[in-house]
Formats: structure tokens, C-alpha cells, sequence
């Protein structure tokens, strides 16, 4: 019978059924279609980039991948579904962090994010932009924080949530500059634009290639991007460590990554891994991301635990200071 195989969960040491080894070794991995959970709406970045990842990883695996949004609640709603899965590698999640860092904290969740989940590769990282509705008169992050502080009524953002980066982001910029803003919980990007376009909205963030197409027609304006360099498709726009604000939160950008549950086979993560890795390292892949804003990872199970750990080491404590909590 096949030796049990340590499974890639968050640190801690976890054994697979000696039947489902044994299934699995007379099987072949995968033999049937592998659902990814991706806990964004249709439409939205991450949305779009399980797709295109679904549809060449499926190649490289020969078994389909097929894609179910189930969005809300900080990702939380899907985040719980993938914990609860049986660890057969047939249920996944491709998330952005939220749902294991921020979420966790600011929510009350029925899993652990250190003890039931396995982290696979971090696929893609990128730095959003904030932006502003049409009719603000600022066109750069301290003309925005002027405005801010000169308002009667202080201007609503959308965020994704209590702990979501733009909450973040946001509630750390009015920290800093002495400001108030009002925040909007939306389930995704998608709502969150369609209300800024229609007023509703003051600011609000999104990825650069979505932006830039609606800079250069006018109906947004771009204020400044996360990361410790300038976005390729907004080179004229600053960061907000350019603008003076240069904590962790400001230069940490967002990430995609590729999950499971926690108590998966060691040779199904490497292998799952390991297609991820070619694609992500295609050319092909690489300029797609690139097109919509997104830097190309890649990485392995263990270098995507160790970046998870740091940034949980910081995130939570900035959530406490920051006094977020759930609506």
C-alpha cells in the first residue's frame, strides 16, 4: 500500500486516507472535472483570470476546470465551501486574500485559515488604482484628500467589505491625513463601479486595465496605484508612496492565488502546482496578465505559504488599530 503523503497544508502536519492514496494511485489524478470556486462575480479580474488559468490549466491536467462564482460576504461564503470539501483535489478556490486574512478577522467564520486550507501557487499580484468619479475636481491622491477634507458631507468609497483592501487602503489614508470618508460594502468591483459612474460614489478601486480604457474616454479619473512602482498601463499616474503615504498597506498589492482544503495529497499539490507553474511562466499567459495589470508569480506551495505568513503577520494588527469591524 502506498506511504500516506504530509499534506502542503498551512504548517501543520496532516495524513490522507490510505484509501483515497490507494483510489488516487490506481486512478490518476484527475480523472473527472476539478471545481474551482472563485469567490468574485462574474465579470470581475479575478473572475476573468480563472478563467483564462482554468481553461490552460485544464490542458496541461487533461481533465476540465469548471468555474463557479459564489461571491459575497468578504469571500467568505466561498472560502467556507472550499474548507468543508473532501481533499481530493476536486474542489479549489482561486481567491484574492481576503477571505484568508482580513476576513477572518473582521467576521466571525466557521474555519480556520491556518488549519483548513492548503495553499497551492500565487498566481498573479497586482497594485489597483483608486479612482474617482468625473465630477471631482482633484486629479491626483493630495487633491483628493483636500477635497475630502473641505467636504460638508464626508465622500463614500466602495469597498468589498469589512478588512477588503479598498476598506483598508482607504480607512488608513483617512487615518493619516486626518480625514473622514464613508464606506460602501459591495459583493465585487463590478457594482462598485457601476455606482461610481453613476454618481453615487466618490471613489472607489479596480484593476488598471480596467481603468485605463475609462480614464482615456473621461469618465473616471485616476488618483493613485498600490505597489512600490508605477502600473505600465498608467505610467502617468503616482503611487501612494510617491504621494507621502508609505506604510505596508499602500505598496502591498493585491494577489491571486490558487487554494484547496487543508488535508490534500502532497502529489496532488505538486501536481496541481506544477501545471500552474507552466502556465503562469508561458508567454502567452504572462502578456495576458500583463494586458490587464496584473505581474505574473507563479510560485511554489512553500514560497506562497511563507508570503502568506508575512503578510498575515502585519494585516490583522492594522485591522484592530484601524478599530474595522463587520456590518
Amino acid at each position: 500500500m502506498a506511504a500516506i503523503k504530509k499534506t502542503l497544508g498551512f504548517g501543520l502536519a496532516g495524513v490522507m486516507a490510505l484509501a483515497s492514496v490507494a483510489a488516487m494511485a490506481q486512478t490518476g489524478y484527475p480523472n473527472r472535472p476539478i471545481r474551482w470556486i472563485v469567490p468574485s462575480p462574474a465579470g470581475a479580474p479575478i473572475d476573468a483570470i480563472g478563467r483564462k488559468l482554468g481553461e490552460l490549466m485544464s490542458a496541461r491536467l487533461g481533465a476540465s476546470i469548471v468555474i463557479e462564482n459564489k461571491p459575497g460576504a468578504g469571500s467568505t461564503i466561498g472560502a467556507t465551501e472550499v474548507a468543508r470539501a473532501k481533499p481530493d483535489g476536486y474542489t479549489l478556490m482561486l481567491s484574492v486574500g481576503d477571505a484568508l486574512i482580513s476576513s477572518v478577522v473582521t467576521m466571525k467564520v466557521p474555519y480556520d485559515p491556518h488549519r483548513d486550507f492548503t495553499l497551492i501557487s500565487k498566481i498573479a499580484a497586482s497594485g489597483p488604482v483608486l479612482i474617482a468619479n468625473k465630477s471631482m475636481p482633484a486629479g491626483d491622491l493630495a487633491g483628493a484628500v483636500k477635497e475630502a477634507q473641505a467636504a460638508q458631507v464626508p465622500l463614500a468609497y466602495g469597498s468589498y467589505g469589512p478588512g477588503s483592501y479598498p476598506q483598508l487602503i482607504m480607512e488608513s489614508l483617512a487615518r493619516q491625513s486626518t480625514v473622514k470618508f464613508i464606506e460602501v460594502p459591495y459583493k465585487g468591483s463590478p457594482p462598485a463601479m457601476t455606482d461610481l459612474l453613476g454618481g453615487q460614489l466618490a471613489f472607489t478601486f479596480t484593476s488598471t486595465s480596467i481603468a485605463a480604457p475609462m480614464i482615456a474616454d473621461g469618465k473616471v479619473k485616476a488618483i493613485a496605484v498600490i505597489g512600490d512602482r508605477r502600473s505600465a498601463l498608467l505610467p502617468e499616474v503616482q503611487t501612494f508612496a510617491e504621494a507621502g503615504y508609505d506604510a505596508f498597506i499602500f505598496k502591498n498589492k493585491a494577489w491571486v492565488g490558487l487554494s484547496g482544503p487543508a488535508g490534500m495529497s502532497a502529489d496532488v499539490v505538486q501536481k496541481l502546482a506544477a501545471a500552474a507553474q507552466q502556465v503562469v511562466r508561458d508567454p502567452e499567459f504572462g502578456k495576458y496578465l500583463e494586458n490587464i495589470g496584473f505581474d505574473a508569480v507563479g510560485n511554489t506551495p512553500e514560497e506562497f505559504l511563507k508570503e502568506y505568513r508575512e503578510e498575515y503577520s502585519v494585516v490583522p494588527g492594522l485591522i484592530k488599530e484601524l478599530g474595522v469591524a463587520a456590518h
